[in-house]
């Protein structure tokens, strides 16, 4: 039984170690919705950029699942809106590093 348990605890890592979210920057309270841009320049509103998120997609999750993961972690930081800026090839990663900033309106 106990070899049992050490895989399922093992593979629990794995999975949620792989395409993790990674951010740094300030943390504010948070918030309940998260806008998606894809350059700054869509942005009307003001706003400072709080920090810089990393998506590292190892399984090769479509995009909708990549934004729905960099959306939800930014709720948690307390951004209110995300601009998307683009991936790098990681050989280790199927689809690389997603980059993104973390923005707060004003």
């Amino acid at each position: 039984m106990k070899p049992l348990k050490f895989l399922i605890v093992g593979l629990c890592l794995l999975f949620s170690s792989c395409g993790s979210v990674t951010y740094f920057g300030d943390r504010l309270a948070p918030t309940s919705s998260v806008d998606i841009y894809y350059s700054a320049h869509d942005v009307k509103k003001d706003y400072n950029v709080i920090g810089h998120l990393s998506f590292v997609n190892y399984f090769q999750s479509d995009q909708e699942q990549v934004k729905a993961k960099l959306s939800a972690y930014a709720k948690k930081i307390g951004a209110d809106g995300i601009i998307i800026l683009g991936t790098t090839a990681v050989e280790d990663a199927a689809d690389g590093i997603i980059k993104a900033d973390a923005l707060k309106y004003k």
